[in-house]
């Protein structure tokens, strides 16, 4: 019995510890879905993978992985032929979407903005609605999260800037 009772406590223990959110969104430029991306948040760390669709990469061929964890950012970016591998800063000027949409998946409905100088941005609130604004970038000039019900993923993601990106939840 004392087993049992044992097995079932590290069980939940260790599922606790092993907690993780994936989600799988498509991608859309402007109207266009061009490829899906996944997102797996573990803890404080997060892993964000994406590609476009096999059927137009005879056009454009992307691949990206971004990872999120106590030791900063890194972004693996692989277009067309060329690769490229950002850190921190660079990921914040080239991409600042990616690292502002999972502080806030991770650090739930309201991160602490006050925490990054280096990195400024405002958060407004709107019933299920957020919009995040990143003040010193020039790509996006704002990302609209709706948020999720069930989880702390969000269903839809919008970031307008240069492009417009349309991410939607389809797992």
């Amino acid at each position: 019995m004392n087993r049992y009772i044992l097995s079932v406590f590290v069980t939940l223990f260790l599922s606790l510890i092993c907690y993780a959110e994936k989600g799988t969104y498509k991608a859309y430029v402007y109207f266009i879905p061009v490829g899906e991306i996944q997102f797996d948040i573990r803890g404080n760390s997060a892993v964000v993978k994406g590609e476009t669709y096999k059927s137009l990469r005879w056009i454009y061929n992307y691949t990206f992985r971004f990872e999120a964890g106590e030791n900063g950012y890194f972004l693996y970016e692989k277009e067309n032929k060329k690769e490229k591998i950002y850190k921190n800063k660079q990921i914040e000027e080239k991409k600042p979407w990616l690292p502002l949409i999972v502080k806030f998946i991770i650090e739930g409905k309201r991160p602490d903005s006050e925490k990054d100088k280096n990195f400024p941005y405002r958060i407004e609130e709107k019933g299920d609605t957020v919009i995040i604004y990143p003040l010193k970038s020039k790509k996006v000039k704002k990302i609209i999260v709706r948020l999720s019900d069930k989880d702390s993923l969000p269903e839809y993601i919008e970031i307008i800037g240069k492009v417009d990106i349309k991410l939607e939840r389809i797992r």
